[in-house]
């Protein structure tokens, strides 16, 4: 019989309790057994987890219904752990790898207080993303080749179709890394069609444009190929309160890499350097991938308390290492004195929860981005996915009508990012509008093909609001950034339909400090709609390494109180 029915006996003694004096549930990996049931019913008891080194392997996801900030909201959502309602947990991995089959959330925490995931890798068996090897290029298209076995590819129609366990996908986007670098190459692009030449390879036409790249793709480039549909992010926080990640990795998902939302103080950090990667989205090693993820790796929605992000590593995304926001509604209209009918305004953002009773609420000029009166909700309900009935504690003022927002006041996190590693990503690296106290300190920012740090904010577009009011960015290293895409290696710049008429600037009081800026000669800073900004021993030197761009080191207009010491 062997010895490894004492291991299964002992793990499944653990699980169902019946070993009272055992103050762990204690796994051990068994192949490619599916493990979920075993686990759902230890996180049902609570306690510490604790999992081998090894793989585990998850192929029976539970059904949940709720809407995920940033994302395409399919209902219901598929969750192969869902961590629901718990308190002081733990989950602890001595180097276990949690390996999802089939598409879906590979963990949810939903309504939890004091989580610990320790020493935990997510990956996907067959990732919601494809790669390819660039066989050819010429102007008209690309031939590739993918692996067969981990990136399935197939061409039905004339469309290029990604095939995986239970599902399939059209993947009409392309993106491309240097083979050997993994530099990226070539931004976001869409493809014409395809055709399967009957040797391995795909060939795939350019779609209506010419494709934008920084260079002609070349043979062993690796061309990323994903659908642009996003049903579901790797790891969804959800209500959760005071969730430390220390040592985790997450490789995959089926949109982002981890989105919290509505929760309050989360903590992403590595134990030791990040050059350590034991922290942070990249592909993970002897997998036959060299890109992480098809959209941002982690991502705050309205949460409130701290973000800490501190020595994790993030590499070959092909969005944000960070972004945090809020969510602003738009007034639709004003039924009576005291009540708004708000919109939920992004296809990919609707339905959650963005007020609730008791909590305050504060308008904004659409056009001009300006803040202004606050109150207090007396009553939220959420009516339909896309509208929310608000009831006041007091009368909507008259100058606010439809087409201004609405935010919510206290669901606004301080943020800080410190000591991590963000390179070559295929977009930004810094995404925030939070008026609470933002620190970016002690970073290597690595050849980040666009503007590197984005103070932003909107009410036209995704509705993404909290205009910054302390921003500290210093002691960090920018090398070869911003030369794709970009006004600026650290961009200030809300989207403003009235930059005229706004008297009072949207973001405010930052310093930038002894950074070091390695550039090719890209403008340092791109400042729209500032007041009180401090830029002050930072230290520039050129380099050769792209082209360089544009003419000033400083472009600034619409702010005020700028004060550049070189």
């Amino acid at each position: 019989m062997g010895r490894g029915w004492q291991a299964a006996f002992a793990a499944v003694m653990y699980v169902t309790g019946a070993c009272n004096a055992a103050p762990e549930n204690v796994f051990t990996p068994r192949g490619g057994e599916d493990r979920t049931a075993e686990v759902t019913a230890a996180v049902a008891n609570g306690a510490t987890l604790r999992f081998a080194k090894g793989e585990y392997h998850f192929r029976s996801p539970t059904n949940l219904y709720y809407y995920i900030s940033n994302h395409d909201n399919p209902q219901p959502h598929r969750v192969f752990l869902p961590i629901r309602d718990v308190k002081e947990m733990t989950m602890r991995g001595d180097g276990a790898v949690f390996v999802f089959h089939g598409n879906g959330i590979g963990l949810t925490l939903m309504d939890t207080r004091r989580v610990t995931l320790k020493g935990i890798a997510f990956e996907w068996a067959r990732p919601p993303f494809s790669e390819a090897k660039v066989v050819a290029f010429d102007v008209k298209g690309a031939i590739l080749k993918p692996d067969p076995v981990r990136f399935p590819l197939s061409v039905e129609k004339g469309r290029l179709i990604a095939v995986g366990e239970g599902w399939k996908n059209r993947v009409p986007l392309i993106e491309a890394f240097d083979g050997e670098t993994l530099d990226p190459v070539m931004g976001i692009n869409g493809m014409g069609s395809a055709a399967d030449l009957g040797d391995g390879t795909i060939r795939v036409e350019m779609g209506s444009r010419k494709w934008r790249m920084a260079r002609p793709l070349r043979p062993g480039d690796i061309a990323l190929m994903r659908s642009g549909y996003r049903p579901s992010p790797g790891i969804s926080l959800c209500r959760a309160h005071d969730t430390l990640m220390e040592d985790c990795t997450w490789h995959g998902g089926d949109g982002m890499g981890l989105v919290a939302q509505r929760c309050e103080n989360v903590t992403l950090r590595g134990s030791g350097k990040a050059s350590d990667r034991t922290a942070g989205a990249f592909a993970r090693k002897g997998t036959g991938h060299a890109t992480a993820l098809q959209a941002d790796a982690t991502h705050f929605s309205n949460c409130k308390g701290r973000i800490l992000v501190e020595n994790c590593f993030f590499e070959a995304t092909v969005d944000d290492a960070i972004n945090v926001h809020s969510t602003s509604l738009m007034i639709e209209s004003v039924p009576k004195p005291d009540t708004l009918v708000c919109r939920y305004m992004h296809r990919q953002s609707p339905g959650f929860e963005v007020f609730l009773p008791g909590e305050r609420l504060r308008f904004i000029r659409a056009a001009t981005l300006e803040d202004g009166t606050e109150t207090v909700v007396k009553e939220a309900k959420i009516t339909d996915p896309t509208h929310v009935t608000i009831r006041l504690a007091d009368p909507v003022p008259s100058y606010y009508g439809r087409g201004d927002a609405v935010e919510n006041a206290d669901w606004q996190p301080s943020v800080v990012f410190r000591n991590n590693i963000a390179r070559k990503i295929c977009a930004r690296a810094v995404l925030l509008t939070t008026p609470g106290k933002t620190v970016i300190e002690g970073n290597l920012f690595d050849r980040v093909s666009s503007q590197v740090i984005q103070l932003e904010g909107d009410a036209s577009g995704w509705y993404e609001s909290g205009g910054c009011r302390d921003v500290t960015i210093r002691n960090n290293v920018f090398r070869n950034c911003a030369f794709m895409r970009g006004e600026g290696i650290i961009q200030i710049k809300p989207n403003l339909k009235d930059i005229k008429a706004q008297k009072v600037r949207y973001h405010r009081n930052i310093l930038i400090e002894n950074n070091r800026f390695e550039t090719p000669g890209i403008p340092l800073l791109r400042a729209r709609s500032v007041s009180n900004l401090v830029w002050r021993a930072n230290e520039e030197i050129r380099t050769d390494t792209f082209p360089g761009r544009g003419k000033d080191r400083f472009v600034v207009d619409y702010s005020e109180a700028i004060d550049i010491n070189l």
